[in-house]
C-alpha cells in the first residue's frame, strides 16, 4: 500500500510541475499529502513544525551562499574581460582562436564562479561582439558562448557539485577537487573539436587569426591574477586540507571583495547588487531544500528507494549497463526541469541504487553533473540559450540551438571518455592530502 502512495506522489509531482506550479511547492506539497496518507494528521504535524528547521540548520549550506557571492563579486570585479583579453592573446592566432579563447575564458572565469548562467551572461557580453566583429559564423560565437558557459557547473567552485554533496552526503571536497580534471578535458575536447570543425568548415571563422608578441602574451598573463588568487585559495585550501569547504569559500569570497574593492568601476553599486543577487539566489534554495525534504521524507516512508534498490541490484544486467540506464534519464529530465531540482527529485531515488552497486558517489555525481552541463544547451529549457538570446536579442534562439549541436556532440565525447575511464575522475580527490 505504501509503494502505491509513493509512485502516487511522484506522480502527483509530474502533474503540478506539468501545470507549471513551482519545483519547491511541487515537491513540498506532494511530499506532505503522501506522509498523510501514510502517516496520519498528527504524525504529519509534526514533521510540519520540525523540518523546516532540521532541514535548513546545517553548517554545510553555508559554503553555497559563499560560493555564489564569491562568483557575484568576481564578475563585478571584471574577472571576465581580464580571462577573455588574456586567451585571446594566447589563442587569436590559431584557426577558431577566437572560439577557443572563449573557451578558456570562461573556464577561468569559471574558476572564481559557480554559476553557467552568470558565466554566460558575462562573456557573451564580452566575446560575442568580438567574434561578429572579426566575421566568426553566428552559430559558432553563440555555440562556444552556451559551451563554454557550462564550464562553471563543473570547473570548481561549482555550485551543483556543493548541492549533489548535500544530497548524497558525500564529501564536497573531494567532489569539488574531481570536478578539475573533468573540467579541463571538457575545455581541450571543445577546442579540438572547434579546431576541427573549422577545417571542415573553413566559412565559420576568419582566414587569418590576430597575432600577438610574446611579449604582449606574457604580459596579458597578469590580468589573470584575480581568477589565479581566488581559484589558489579555494581549490588550494581544500587540496592541502589547510581548509574545510567552508572556510575556502569564506576566505575566498573576501579575496573577491578586495578585488572588487580593487578593480570595479561603481564599487558600492557592484558590492550591493552582488549582496542583493546572492540573497535572492540562496533565498530560492533553501526553499527548495526545505520542501524537497518533505518529498524525500514521503519516499522513504513509502519505502521507494530500498524497493527500487533490491529489484535493480537483482536484475541479471551489467553494473555498467545498470548505470548507464541510471544516467539516461538526466538528458530528457534536462529538458524540462532546472539543475537544482533535478538534483533533489532523482538523487534520493537513484543514489542508493549506484551504492548498493559499488560505484564511486564520487564519479557518480561528475557524470551527472556533464550531462546537467548538456542540459544547459538543450531545448526547450536550455538556460545557457535564453540567457545568450537576452544578451543579444537580435540573433534567434533557433540560431543559438543550432549552435550548441556540435558542442552536444563534443559533450558525448567527453562523457564517452570518462564513462569508460573513471580513474580520470577519482585520481586527484584520491590524493588529497589530509583525506
Amino acid at each position: 500500500m505504501d509503494i502505491t502512495i509513493g509512485v502516487m506522489m511522484i506522480l502527483l509531482l509530474l502533474v503540478l510541475i506539468a501545470f507549471e506550479m513551482p519545483i519547491a511547492l511541487s515537491l513540498g506539497l506532494s511530499g506532505v499529502l503522501c506522509l498523510l496518507l501514510t502517516k496520519g494528521l498528527n504524525i504529519t504535524w509534526g514533521f510540519l513544525q520540525a523540518v523546516p528547521f532540521t532541514a535548513s540548520f546545517s553548517w554545510a549550506y553555508v559554503v553555497l551562499p559563499l560560493f555564489i557571492l564569491m562568483g557575484e563579486m568576481a564578475f563585478f570585479a571584471g574577472i571576465s574581460s581580464a580571462a577573455f583579453d588574456m586567451a585571446n592573446k594566447w589563442f587569436g592566432k590559431i584557426k577558431g582562436g577566437l572560439a577557443m579563447a572563449t573557451i578558456v575564458a570562461c573556464g577561468i572565469f569559471g574558476a572564481t564562479s559557480g554559476s553557467s548562467i552568470a558565466a554566460a551572461a558575462a562573456m557573451g557580453k564580452v566575446t560575442i561582439p568580438e567574434m561578429k566583429k572579426y566575421k566568426y559564423a553566428t552559430e559558432l560565437a553563440v555555440g562556444a558562448v552556451a559551451a563554454g558557459g557550462t564550464l562553471s557547473v563543473m570547473i570548481p567552485p561549482s555550485g551543483i557539485l556543493v548541492i549533489y554533496g548535500l544530497i548524497t552526503e558525500e564529501s564536497i571536497g573531494r567532489l569539488l577537487i574531481a570536478g578539475i580534471i573533468p573540467g579541463l578535458l571538457s575545455m581541450l575536447v571543445y577546442c579540438i573539436g572547434i579546431y576541427i570543425w573549422a577545417k571542415i568548415n573553413p566559412g565559420i571563422v576568419p582566414q587569418e587569426g590576430t597575432s600577438f608578441s610574446w611579449k604582449e602574451r606574457f604580459g596579458s598573463l597578469k590580468q589573470g591574477y584575480g581568477a589565479l588568487i581566488i581559484f589558489g585559495i579555494v581549490i588550494g585550501g581544500i587540496y592541502s586540507g589547510l581548509a574545510t569547504p567552508n572556510e575556502a569559500a569564506a576566505f575566498g569570497a573576501f579575496a573577491a571583495l578586495i578585488l572588487l574593492l580593487i578593480n570595479a568601476k561603481n564599487k558600492l553599486g557592484g558590492l550591493k547588487e552582488a549582496l542583493m543577487n546572492t540573497s535572492k539566489t540562496t533565498c530560492m534554495f533553501m526553499l527548495i531544500v526545505v520542501c524537497a525534504s518533505f518529498f524525500t521524507l514521503g519516499l522513504t516512508v513509502t519505502g521507494i528507494p530500498v524497493t527500487l534498490t533490491k529489484y535493480l541490484v537483482g536484475l541479471n544486467i551489467s553494473p555498467k549497463l545498470m548505470i548507464f540506464l541510471l544516467l539516461l534519464p538526466y538528458i530528457p529530465l534536462g529538458m524540462f526541469l532546472d539543475t537544482v531540482s533535478m538534483l533533489f527529485i532523482t538523487l534520493p531515488v537513484i543514489f542508493p541504487v549506484v551504492e548498493a552497486l559499488g560505484f564511486s558517489g564520487i564519479w557518480f555525481g561528475i557524470m551527472v553533473t556533464k550531462l546537467i552541463e548538456v542540459s544547459l544547451m538543450t531545448p526547450p529549457l536550455g538556460l545557457n540559450v535564453y540567457v545568450i538570446h537576452g544578451v543579444v536579442p537580435e540573433i534567434s534562439l533557433g540560431k543559438i540551438f543550432k549552435g550548441c549541436i556540435p558542442f552536444l556532440i563534443m559533450d558525448a565525447v567527453t562523457l564517452t571518455i570518462m564513462f569508460i575511464f573513471p580513474e580520470i575522475v577519482t585520481w586527484l580527490p584520491n590524493s588529497m592530502l589530509g583525506m
